[in-house]
């Protein structure tokens, strides 16, 4: 489909920026549990791809009307309304229903909060159009709300601190408000105007926090934000009025806040905790992490893409959850929750709150081993890297994997559960059984373990069956004097059976062990391997034509040299089966055999086949020289 003028003209950070100027407008609803009408996400998605304000505002203008045709008719047959002189919080509601008094006389609490949503996207849209203001204050914070509600609520724009007269003549007041599902109180009606005049001192002689460094800035506008949101000052759509006057607010600083990527349940856990008690505000620790996280350009983008890989159910599922990301150089012991072609979720403890919290971690951050430990159900206490480290990551393509040295149990597991060794095994017993009575003292003398810590095992063993196969255990059957049973002979015919068969197995036993062992060191060695990344200048001359990359290779041994170390590297790197997985581009076997991310296992295929390719062309070269040599002479 042909773009329109208006969407060819945007630029690609024009284009960024209405992706989360929608991507906010829908969460901050999302945030509140209010689903958007279908239409009204297909316009926004429209609006993010580049079409007019002015079309979007049509859409939408279009789309409302279809939407409470949708919801047939809603005008509210009204009960005697109460004195038009009475004041009561329960005028703020239609009578016998818990339901806002609307405009358009909506008395389902889905629908109402679908049709409110559809105009306050509409005016976050219009208000993200609009020029910064001169000051940021009460008024601007009134406005905002005045704005995102004035289509659904006729006391849009008033606080709650005044009583409120609806056009049906009733009067609406409310005294104090608690917080849903918790004994916390906001502020009372009667204090919000002096509470509000502070908040316009504070933001007037700190200059609206503009000049500020972003650890500053967010220091500041995270009390700030616990502060408003006590204040609470209207009846309802506190929080996306009081997110987008942050939005905006951290806009005029220079910087950005991204409220997409926080969750329902971690808003409301920093809600709770830095609310105001006898005076005292609370914990805002939560708050400035929260802050941090939707501030850091990097955090940001982390967990954008950790969601963007969740389905429908698992993204909400995952908004009962409190996702952080972690601090650097934080320590943390954490716990696997699950993974993602990129990311680990780990479940880890916190001091500043007592419920389940959820981090997002770069696979790629973890060691190999790391990530196969956290996998199997081991915790793991993990430093999260500085920026410096970070880099240094960054220049690794294949991390060495920590590899524990083999103990003598597990070499023993190995071999005993070995298929060779377990056939020769029936076939001693089967032996064993005719000499002897009992076999337990049988079975403990020739246990693996004996085999392998004593080299002089079979010799010992074997002779004491031959010579004197009652050394070992009793024989099967009876003998008195000289008289011997059928069973007794039996064993006694057995004897010699029995120590080839015991001959051959510890021989089998012995080269099992060496096979493990062998392959147990090859295994170290690769997976202590660590590949760097080739340097910047292969890189160049991977993307080059073949000419240019003929002509560069042959002024250049050093670079011919990078090439051969590079290449041998991934080779060893790489166990077998794990060169097969690379050769056919199964990236998320490679991955999972690594222990790294999807993105590096491309990465790696990427640049090794470059690599070849490149290696087969300095093979070239090397012909074509030896030819011209050969020529000359």
């Amino acid at each position: 489909m042909e773009r329109s003028k208006d969407q060819a003209s945007l630029t690609v950070a024009e284009l960024q920026r209405r992706r989360w100027i929608i991507d906010s407008a829908i969460h901050t609803h999302t945030i509140e549990r209010i689903a958007l009408h279908p239409n009204t996400l297909l316009i926004l998605e429209k609006y993010a791809e580049g079409s007019s304000l002015n079309e979007f505002n049509i859409l939408m203008d279009t789309a409302i009307q279809m939407i409470l045709q949708e919801m047939g008719n809603m005008e509210v047959e009204m009960k005697k309304p109460l004195s038009a002189s009475s004041s009561s919080y329960d005028n703020y509601i239609y009578p016998a229903t818990q339901v806002l008094k609307n405009k358009h006389g909506i008395i389902d609490s889905d629908n109402l909060s679908m049709v409110s949503g559809h105009h306050a996207v509409k005016a976050i849209v219009n208000l993200h159009h609009e020029p910064l203001p001169e000051r940021f204050n009460s008024s601007y914070l009134i406005y905002i709300h005045k704005r995102l509600f004035e289509n659904t609520f006729e006391w849009a724009g008033n606080s709650r601190n005044f009583p409120f007269t609806f056009k049906d003549g009733t009067t609406a007041s409310i005294h104090t408000m608690r917080k849903v599902n918790s004994d916390d109180y906001f502020l009372e009606s009667k204090k919000i105007p002096q509470y509000l005049d502070n908040m316009d001192k504070t933001l007037a002689e700190q200059n609206d926090f503009q000049g500020l460094s972003r650890q500053a800035f967010i220091n500041k506008a995270a009390s700030m934000f616990a502060l408003i949101n006590y204040i609470h000052p209207f009846r309802d759509g506190n929080g996306r009025t009081q997110r987008m006057f942050f939005e905006r607010l951290a806009e005029a600083a220079g910087h950005q806040l991204d409220f997409s990527i926080v969750t329902e349940e971690r808003m409301r856990i920093c809600s709770i905790l830095s609310m105001v008690r006898s005076g005292v505000m609370g914990d805002i620790s939560a708050m400035k992490h929260m802050f941090e996280d939707i501030s850091n350009p990097e955090k940001v983008s982390i967990m954008k893409e950790f969601i963007s890989s969740m389905s429908k159910l698992e993204y909400k599922n995952a908004q009962k959850m409190i996702i952080v990301m972690p601090k650097r150089g934080y320590n943390y012991l954490s716990f696997y929750e699950r993974e993602t072609a990129e990311h680990l979720l780990l479940k880890v403890d916190l001091n500043y709150i007592s419920k389940s919290l959820y981090m997002v971690f770069k696979k790629d951050y973890f060691l190999p081993n790391e990530v196969k430990e956290l996998k199997s159900g081991c915790p793991l206490s993990f430093k999260v890297p500085m920026s410096r480290d970070i880099k240094n990551l960054e220049n690794i393509l294949i991390p060495k994997e920590v590899v524990a040295s083999l103990t003598s149990d597990q070499l023993i597991e190995k071999i005993t559960s070995h298929p060779a060794v377990q056939l020769k095994r029936q076939q001693v017993d089967m032996y064993a059984k005719y000499v002897y009575k009992n076999l337990k003292d049988f079975n403990e003398k020739i246990s693996v373990k004996n085999i392998i810590e004593d080299k002089n095992f079979q010799e010992i063993f074997i002779k004491k069956i031959v010579d004197c196969p009652k050394s070992i255990s009793e024989l099967a059957g009876r003998k008195i004097l000289w008289l011997k049973t059928s069973k007794y002979k039996t064993a006694e015919q057995n004897v010699e059976a029995l120590a080839q068969k015991v001959y051959d197995y510890v021989d089998l036993v012995k080269e099992v062990e060496n096979e493990i062992v062998r392959e147990n060191l090859i295994k170290e060695k690769c997976l202590t391997t660590v590949v760097e990344m080739p340097s910047k200048t292969l890189q160049d001359i991977f993307n080059l034509s073949k000419d240019m990359q003929k002509e560069t290779l042959s002024f250049s041994p050093s670079l011919q040299e990078e090439l051969n170390i590079f290449i041998k590297a991934v080779n060893q790197r790489l166990m077998p089966l794990e060169h097969k997985w690379l050769r056919d581009g199964n990236y998320d076997l490679l991955a999972e055999s690594i222990g790294i991310s999807q993105s590096k296992a491309k990465q790696i295929r990427e640049l090794f086949m470059q690599g070849k390719n490149l290696q087969n062309l300095l093979k070239e070269i090397k012909r074509d020289h030896s030819e011209v040599i050969n020529m000359a002479v």
